[in-house]
């Protein structure tokens, strides 16, 4: 059943991604993210897992001020320590709406993700995840503001995940759920 649901998913978000590139006014988006994996806020390990996240967008205008950002993403977030680390890969699909005013716009929205990969390493070893393996979807809300100059964007954004990453108590990171602030650049063509 899972290799049917994960197939699905696939194709749907192939098939978004093909819509956005067959669309003239596509635009890319890369930059820096800071995550975690947090539970009442606090962290799962002691440091805050540095990273990047690129992706395609769109952007429809509703109203003169309101448009609807939709996109394809992939990223990393996780969770480090002096000995362990928790990476989980995954390709997201962010739906906003952006509210613009002049240069300055400010966002919220939804950003259901797909899990498309997931390391352990304690000592520098990969570990087995057979028993403590993830759950594949989570489905991150953010908040975000920016500047826009021309073609070019200047963005932040904050991610807090609603579903737990984690069900497994052998995992040893039970109801921990994703957290990160990106910080990038955006060109729209």
């Amino acid at each position: 059943m899972k290799k049917i649901y994960l197939f699905l998913t696939v194709l749907v978000l192939l098939g978004i991604s093909t819509t956005l590139v067959a669309q003239k006014h596509l635009g890319v988006r890369a930059g820096y993210q800071l995550g975690n994996l947090v539970k009442a806020n606090r962290a799962l390990l002691n440091q805050n897992y540095p990273t990047f996240y690129v992706g395609i967008f769109k952007e429809k205008k509703i109203l003169p001020l309101i448009r609807f950002s939709y996109g394809v993403d992939y990223l990393r977030n996780g969770s480090i320590s002096d000995t362990s680390k928790i990476i989980l890969h995954y390709i997201s699909v962010p739906l906003a709406l952006k509210a613009k005013l002049g240069p300055l716009f400010a966002m919220v929205g939804l950003a259901p993700s797909i899990k498309v990969g997931e390391v352990h390493t304690i000592n520098g070893i990969k570990e087995s995840i057979n028993k403590t393996k993830s759950n594949i979807f989570d489905a991150p809300a953010f908040v975000g503001v920016g500047v826009k100059i021309a073609i070019i964007s200047l963005e932040a954004r904050y991610y807090l995940g609603f579903i737990n990453v984690n069900d497994k108590s052998a995992s040893g990171f039970k109801d921990y759920r994703n957290q990160y602030l990106q910080l990038g650049l955006a060109v729209s063509f």
